[in-house]
């Protein structure tokens, strides 16, 4: 029997993923509406292909905000889709400097969605969005969104699900949310896994791609950059972490939980893998088991894109599109369950709807994959080759004595004669020396006096991570603010150079998931002071840093106005603290300071600004 077409509206449409599953559910895509012109792109090289928008579909490229819906009422839409922007609410944003959810300006955007439900009444409307949206900020976001839905009449049902329960092969966590003013509706029962009640295991990453793989390809070694050589290490399924003492590695390369899960993850091609991210960074997974980047090719496979639908853009826009997108086989399922039960009233449903008191059981199984990665760990370990390659360790008591002549805040080519030093830029001394389980730094500058009291800075908490030192304690006698800057770039390498470790924060921790082991305090000492030296000590003590602070608070703790707080946090920045404010990452709100470490990023690609900007 011949089903009537469902006029729909697509909102916050990006590359069509979720458009997709609705058309192959008999919807009928009249418009989609994206402000970003790539994506449009994209959707507009589309119109023709075969299964998916139909050639008249109206494509808008423009802010959700400014679209005037009312000519869109006399064509019958009965059914609106769509989720805003995330980063409000996501780990990403969390990640970025805070979850701030609807006190953002993109965190409003569901206000332009409820108009626009004003204005052309649907019967019913999919909203879709990050997992995290209903525990944001204690959860006040979430029932503003829902007090404004079922203000309009709607009745809601809403739940967190797992795109590889649905026949993905991806491990993708979304939110949906289904609003209808009669009826009922019913959560659709997965269709893959263990909680499908079929035999139907879940899609594994081989399975999908497996015609897309060449048998004779090699094993590749060739990323490159700080941690490319890592990779070839790493076993199936494992990230980063297998690279730490925890999971029994016996020359750590990165302390507990100092990066995200998705550094160095590289699949396990049995199984779905994890979540492919639009803004990877060059070490960020999902990585093949050859130790590539998938291909766009393998990425829309993993994502249920149809292999014919074109990615408008360069590699990088094309991956991002695919990571933005909803897997076009999660929402066809959704979309077919909305479609027989809300609009149809069909008997048999094409998929089974969930029974009383059904509670899905992935969060568990992620847990227990969890649990294997210390026995997958353990198996690989005897077969490691060290880390760090041509990196040549010092032997425990060696001391140290050298010079510094940097010109620039990232110049530390050492001199070993005072005489090599030139008369351009600063000039210091440095002695590195052991004392049982104790590290000491001393380190002067040698081209201004006086110069004054000492500076002192105490780091504790290494032997978890250096096997032989408990703490690193410097001495040192500056100048100048710049001067704090290579005093830390000493301290990184006098702990890098005893370890297999890359990094300062590999040691420390990534200040959003740390666990508190490495310490840090001090106090930084200049011939004269200032409200900026002011500021530095303040954080440069953990206690102070990681955590956000009210910017009035801060101003009176340092003495300082609004204005001069605002300069001092540039300032600070421009010696690479991290200290972020809503000018730096507006996703963390006005009248709110984080300072992430008590020292400067010392690479100079680390300090960025937020790329999430509202408006």
């Amino acid at each position: 029997m011949a089903r009537n077409r469902i006029s729909t509206l697509s909102l916050f449409s990006g590359a069509g993923g979720l458009d997709l599953g609705f058309i192959q559910a008999g919807f009928d895509i009249k418009a989609c509406v994206e402000i970003e012109p790539s994506y449009c792109a994209t959707l507009k090289a589309n119109l023709h292909a075969p299964g998916g928008y139909r050639p008249d579909t109206a494509i808008h490229c423009e802010d959700v905000r400014r679209f005037d819906a009312r000519p869109y009422r006399d064509l019958g839409i009965r059914c609106v889709i769509g989720g805003p922007p995330c980063q409000t609410f996501s780990a990403a944003g969390r990640r970025s400097g805070g979850v701030i959810g609807t006190e953002d300006e993109r965190g409003l955007l569901f206000q332009a969605y409820c108009h626009i439900l004003d204005v052309l009444t649907p019967e019913v409307f999919v909203f879709e969005n990050v997992y995290g949206l209903p525990g944001a900020n204690g959860g006040k976001p979430w029932r503003e969104i829902v007090a404004a839905f079922s203000k309009r009449g709607y009745q809601l049902r809403a739940e967190v699900v797992d795109a590889a329960d649905y026949g993905v092969p991806q491990h993708r966590e979304r939110l949906i949310l289904v609003g209808f003013r009669k009826g009922e509706f019913l959560f659709p029962m997965p269709t893959h896994g263990p909680d499908s009640g079929t035999e139907q295991p879940l899609v594994s990453v081989e399975e999908t791609i497996c015609d897309l793989q060449d048998e004779k390809e090699p094993y590749h070694n060739n990323l490159g950059g700080m941690y490319g050589h890592l990779l070839a290490l790493v076993p199936e399924g494992l990230n980063y972490a297998y690279f730490t003492a925890e999971m029994g590695h016996p020359e750590p390369v990165f302390a507990w939980r100092s990066k995200f899960h998705d550094l160095l993850y590289k699949v396990n091609r049995k199984e779905p893998c994890r979540t492919i991210k639009a803004q990877p960074g060059k070490f960020t997974g999902p990585f093949h088991w050859k130790n590539r980047h998938f291909t766009i090719a393998e990425l829309k496979r993993l994502q249920t894109f149809p292999d014919k639908y074109e990615l408008v853009g360069s590699f990088a826009k094309a991956l991002e599109q695919i990571g933005n997108s909803v897997p076009p086989r999660l929402a066809n399922v959704m979309a077919a369950s909305v479609r027989d039960q809300l609009f149809e009233a069909l008997a048999p449903l094409q998929f089974r709807v969930r029974p009383p008191g059904f509670r899905s059981s992935f969060r568990q199984r992620q847990r227990l994959r969890s649990a294997r990665f210390d026995e997958i760990a353990a198996k690989a370990t005897p077969k490691h080759q060290p880390a760090n390659g041509e990196v040549i360790m010092l032997s425990a008591g060696e001391a140290e004595s050298y010079f510094l002549n940097p010109t620039t805040l990232f110049d530390r080519r050492r001199h070993y004669l005072k005489s090599r030093l030139k008369e351009s830029g600063s000039k210091f001394s440095v002695c590195v020396t052991e004392k049982g389980r104790h590290i000491h730094v001393k380190f002067e500058r040698l081209d201004v006096r006086p110069i004054g009291a000492a500076s002192e800075v105490t780091i504790s908490g290494l032997r978890k991570y250096l096997p032989g030192y408990d703490t690193l304690r410097l001495s040192a006698r500056i100048s100048e603010i710049p001067d704090i800057f290579h005093a830390w770039s000493v301290i990184e390498d006098a702990l890098t150079r005893r370890s297999r470790f890359f990094t300062l924060i590999d040691i420390y921790g990534h200040y959003a998931n740390r666990g508190d082991t490495v310490n840090i305090e001090g106090a930084w000492k200049l011939p004269k002071g200032s409200a900026l030296l002011s500021a530095i000590n303040h954080f440069t003590n953990t206690p102070r840093c990681g955590d956000f602070i009210e910017s009035t608070i801060l101003g009176k703790t340092l003495k300082l106005t609004r204005g001069a707080l605002v300069g001092i946090i540039g300032a600070m920045r421009e010696i690479r603290f991290d200290i972020r404010s809503d000018r730096t990452h507006p996703i963390i709100g006005g009248d709110r300071i984080i300072c992430t470490y008590p020292f400067p990023l010392l690479s100079p690609r680390a300090l960025v600004e937020s790329r999430a900007q509202i408006g």
